[in-house]
Parts: structure tokens; sequence; C-alpha cells
């Protein structure tokens, strides 16, 4: 296991990072594991250190949750940050990001949405691609990085 601080040293070397849903839900709502390294994660990006992505995938992702919740607030606030947030791209996805995701599938066998988040995140030349999922582990065409192996204290 690393520190936070490797791994904000790891995502500087990496330049575009790409993320997984699961990483803005952590930091947002204070995940008590892994709550303060998502957000130490979201504060470099902010100031600048390096540059993600994100698939568009991912608001909707988010805001299904947020809208079976009801709170309209949160909506707000998530819309708010994936769409504004300093350094952050969302990727749309298009007919590329089409082909390289059934690639994906076809190779590793991997469900859908997460093929989609991956190949958004390869369509966007991101060297990395940070998750919870340990089934992406398989995954050699960009460094998968999971939070589990990262203490988060």
């Amino acid at each position: 296991m690393g520190t936070p601080g490797a791994l904000i040293a790891m995502l500087k070397q990496a330049g575009l990072v790409a993320f997984d849903t699961v990483i803005f839900i952590y930091a947002f709502e204070q995940h008590p594991q892994y709550g303060s390294l998502t957000q130490a994660i979201f504060h470099a990006l902010e100031m600048g250190e390096y540059q993600a992505c994100a698939s568009i995938l991912a608001l909707g992702e988010i805001l299904t949750g947020v809208k079976k919740a009801g709170s309209q607030d949160l909506l707000i606030r998530y819309r708010n940050v994936l769409t504004r947030f300093p350094g952050l791209t969302l990727m749309n996805v298009d007919i590329h990001v089409m082909e390289v995701m059934a690639d994906l599938r076809a190779r590793y066998g991997i469900a859908t949405p997460d093929a989609i988040h991956l190949a958004s995140a390869l369509v966007g030349k991101a060297q990395a691609f940070i998750t919870n999922d340990l089934r992406l582990r398989k995954v050699e065409d960009l460094d998968i990085i999971i939070l589990t192996d990262w203490e988060s204290s």
C-alpha cells in the first residue's frame, strides 16, 4: 500500500487521469474509508497538479442515484461539480468510444458501463484510470489504480 502523497505524485506523473464514478461519490459523500483520499485527489486536481477526465456516463450514474434520493440540492451540486470542476473534462460518448468499448468488452469480458468508462479514458488519451473495482485490474490498456491499494488516512 502507498500513501496518499505517493498517489498524488503518481497522478502528477501520469498527466491525464480518468475517474470512475465511484471516485466522485466517495469524495462528495465523504465515504468513511475513502473520503479523505478522494478529497485529496480532487484537491490536487483543483490546484492544477494534473488533469482529469471522466465519461459523461459518470454524470448519468451519479444523477440517477441523486434522483432516487430525491435531493434537488445534491443534484445541482453534482451537476455543477462535474461540469465546472477545474482541470476536469467530461468525455462525450461517440462512435469512436463505442468501437473501443466493444473491443474492451470482447477482450476482457467486462460489463458495458465499465467498458464505456475505460473507452472514454483511452479515447481521451488518459494514462491511468482510478477506480475501486478490482475486476478492472485485468485491463492492460492503461494503468488501473485501485483505491484499496492506497492508505486512506
